[in-house]
């Protein structure tokens, strides 16, 4: 399936006429896990959205204040879905709810609502105590289309407490394993966001003369950290190779610290250990040139920088209140390996 694929399934699955283009962007990236990474992830997004227009399903916005021109090619702040015309809905009359949705009588329910709900009663009435299975699974079962339940997360049925997925949908997520390399035996995992930067620390801790100071390498791939990190407990416990220490070299930029601080609250639901900043990498990468980018809202930068140490916070936000940012490519492999010092403990210096 293509970006525009992805995008018009989530497009259908909207009540609203206007939809923001970030929320697109998100299903595109959803669908696909190498876009989030690609150097060509605009341009893709971009084609998409004007496939979306071929196809009928959305119109542009037709003023300039309706378009991202930060970089090249311009991006749409939202689009919005053709009007339909209008018919006579007829509200479905009252449901006979099993006892595990039987909150559901009290709550007003849309037409969409009853959609979503009519197959899970019937499982539930049928197979109460089927066994629990990834969500795409149970969205192609019961609506013949894996990704219709896609989000179900955020539903505000779910939100509100009264649909749960696991109880009632007899699903979980399947999210996308953490890319996980055991460099040596050490019980610490160090995680890089960028792909660059990943290459270049994998041949560094590949070589490093004491293979005992040596544990785990993971390739975050950006935001799908967030979603991902819980899947390391598996791999630590097949492994048999358990870890009590977790750090994270990500970009400094609000994306890079937002993340981190989601990523850290998924990993310590699921039992990991706090996820921790690689201080001394950032340290490294506070030395680098940094680039000018658009200035960002102060708020959102201070609750995004508290993940940081104090000291570190209180610069990062004085870089990035200023519009500057440090990208892992700043920091390249010969610096890298020239700071990393084998004489001296390897973690002390991560």
């Amino acid at each position: 399936m293509t970006a525009a694929d992805h995008m018009a399934g989530f497009l259908a699955r909207q009540s609203r006429q206007r939809v923001d283009f970030d929320a697109l962007a998100g299903a595109a990236d959803q669908g696909d896990s190498s876009l989030p990474c690609s150097p060509g992830r605009r341009q893709v997004l971009a084609d998409a959205a004007h496939e979306l227009v071929r196809r009928g399903l959305a119109r542009l916005p037709a003023g300039q204040n309706g378009w991202d021109y930060s970089a090249h090619p311009p991006l749409p702040l939202w689009v919005k879905r053709p009007s339909l015309p209008r018919t006579t809905r007829t509200r479905p009359g009252p449901r006979a709810w099993v006892p595990q949705l039987s909150g559901l009588a009290a709550v007003q329910l849309t037409p969409g609502d009853h959609v979503l709900l009519d197959p899970v009663n019937a499982l539930l009435r049928d197979r109460p105590d089927a066994e629990v299975v990834p969500v795409a699974e149970r969205s192609y079962e019961l609506y013949g289309d894996e990704k219709y339940l896609h989000g179900i997360e955020r539903h505000r049925l779910v939100t509100r407490g009264i649909l749960d997925v696991t109880v009632h949908l007899r699903a979980r997520p399947a999210s996308a394993p953490l890319a996980m390399y055991e460099l040596g035996p050490a019980p610490w995992m160090l995680i890089v966001e960028n792909s660059a930067a990943f290459t270049s620390l994998r041949e560094v801790l590949g070589g490093w003369p004491d293979r005992d100071q040596v544990g785990w390498l993971g390739y975050g791939a950006g935001d799908q950290l967030i979603a991902s990190l819980p899947t390391a407990v598996d791999a630590f416990r097949e492994r048999d190779h358990p870890v009590d220490r977790l750090l994270l070299y990500a970009d400094l930029d609000l994306d890079g610290l937002e993340c981190a601080r989601q990523a850290d609250v998924r990993g310590r639901r699921a039992g990991l250990p706090a996820l921790l900043p690689a201080v001394g990498l950032y340290r490294a990468l506070l030395t680098r040139t940094a680039r000018v980018v658009p200035t960002v809202p102060a708020a959102r930068l201070r609750e995004a920088v508290s993940w940081l140490p104090l000291d570190m916070a209180s610069e990062v936000f004085d870089l990035l209140a200023c519009g500057r940012v440090l990208r892992q490519e700043a920091l390249p492999l010969p610096v890298l390996r020239a700071r990393l010092d084998p004489a001296v403990p390897l973690l002390a210096q991560l």
